[in-house]
């Protein structure tokens, strides 16, 4: 005899996350630093974000700034190591994300007070030579080709010039390999500055005094004010540019309002619903309905100059048209087929999950915090967040879909299969 199996039992009530013991403070110097005392692990997760916009910055410089910082940490990092043990199992790096400097260290507990002083010491007094100039910027331009042979970095990199037109993002080998080391100390002086800046750590015990290693990076006021471009719907049609053979990566995108907007819950839950998880209208009409796609993906992406949902999917060219159709329905039906009450609900705990979950480990933790400071929200909206969302109402949802999610918004890439694609996305 068989049985039917078991239906999963139902979740249980809604626990707020707190956040941990933490303090909250700007130094004398603007520089705003957020410590957390949390976790079992006997590790220190330290994350440091410089505000560094490419619209604000020429892009190779950034990236050659970013990996001359990379590399004078490595080389600090190495030196007397030996004699050292606590340091061994350090992990530090630093990179140009296209939004800010971003630097990020994991080390081992009684190790905190050494690596905060390397990061203060490689940020604020960089070892800029010509030398290295020359060898990181020969680097870089010889790896900008392969660079972009990866789809969804071509992708990206097509879209931000189809978005905005004459603001690069993705540096080609010419630009990287022209970039001396007068450019980089031109920059570094301009825009890393600790005023606007956001600084967390993470750990099992009390660090607060520990970032006093950072007390003596000067204070040279806010960088520049610099307005991001304005976003040029161009239409969904999209640019196509040469792909793998096989192989057509589509990236669709509409911009859509900051964390720090009122309506970023509902944003968050439609989002989801459509495009977010694997139970998304969207997986399922383009890969169990239509068979188009292995996966697809919606985001509330920061990449862009301005704050946008992203929608990525690779299919094979021969039926970019069928996936592009269904995903324009699929937008329209968002508004004409509204999403009830165990929909958005399905969405909610969702989101509550995963938010809860990033938060976790110690790394999870400080990543999530950092990227609200960077935001301009204070690390309580980590906890608040979940209970925003448990607030969201069907009429909230149902408006914002109606607000951002319409066809017409959004604008995209097709690479690997040259054509317009306007028409089927559009009036599909």
């Amino acid at each position: 005899m068989t049985t039917s199996p078991a239906a999963l039992p139902p979740l249980g009530p809604f626990r707020p996350f707190p956040l941990p013991p933490h303090s909250d403070e700007v130094l004398a110097n603007g520089l705003r630093v957020v410590t957390v005392r949390t976790g079992a692990v006997p590790l220190a997760e330290i994350r440091l974000f410089v505000p560094m916009p490419a619209h604000a910055v020429d892009p190779a410089t950034a990236e050659v700034l970013a990996a001359l910082t990379a590399r004078d940490c490595a080389r600090r990092a190495t030196a007397g190591i030996d004699e050292d043990p606590h340091r061994e199992g350090s992990v530090v790096s630093v990179s140009w994300t296209g939004r800010r400097l971003a630097a990020s260290a994991s080390v081992p507990v009684d190790a905190v007070d050494w690596a905060l002083g390397l990061l203060a010491r490689c940020v604020t007094s960089p070892d800029i030579t010509g030398e290295d100039c020359e060898q990181v910027a020969g680097m870089l331009a010889a790896r900008a080709g392969d660079r972009h042979t990866h789809p969804l970095t071509a992708a990206h990199a097509a879209l931000h010039a189809h978005l905005f037109p004459g603001s690069a993002r993705h540096p080609d080998a010419a630009a990287l390999q022209a970039v001396t080391a007068e450019h980089v100390v031109a920059l570094h002086t301009s825009a890393v500055r600790p005023r606007g800046s956001h600084l967390v750590v993470v750990a099992p015990r009390d660090t607060r005094a520990a970032v006093d290693a950072f007390a003596g990076w000067p204070d040279t006021g806010p960088p520049p004010p610099a307005s991001p471009p304005p976003w040029s719907v161009n239409g969904p049609a999209g640019v196509p540019r040469p792909g793998p053979a096989g192989h057509a990566q589509v990236m669709l995108a509409a911009p859509v309002p900051a964390r720090t907007d009122p309506v970023f819950p509902a944003l968050s839950i439609v989002n989801c619903l459509f495009g977010g998880y694997f139970s998304s209208r969207l997986m399922r009409r383009l890969r169990e309905d239509g068979g188009f796609v292995y996966s697809v993906e919606s985001t509330i992406d920061d990449s862009l100059p301005h704050t946008s949902v992203l929608v990525t999917y690779a299919t094979d060219p021969a039926t970019v048209s069928d996936s592009l159709r269904a995903t324009g329905q699929e937008l329209r039906a968002l508004v004409s087929d509204p999403p009830d009450l165990r929909e958005i609900d399905a969405a909610r705990e969702h989101m509550t999950g995963i938010t809860s979950i990033g938060q976790t480990s110690q790394s999870g933790l400080a990543t999530a915090l950092i990227g609200v400071l960077g935001s301009g929200l204070d690390p309580g909206w980590l906890s608040a967040f979940p209970a925003l969302l448990r607030e969201v109402t069907v009429e909230q949802v149902v408006e914002c879909a109606r607000r951002f999610y319409r066809p017409e918004r959004f604008t995209g890439v097709v690479l690997g299969a040259p054509g317009a694609w306007g028409d089927a996305f559009l009036h599909g």
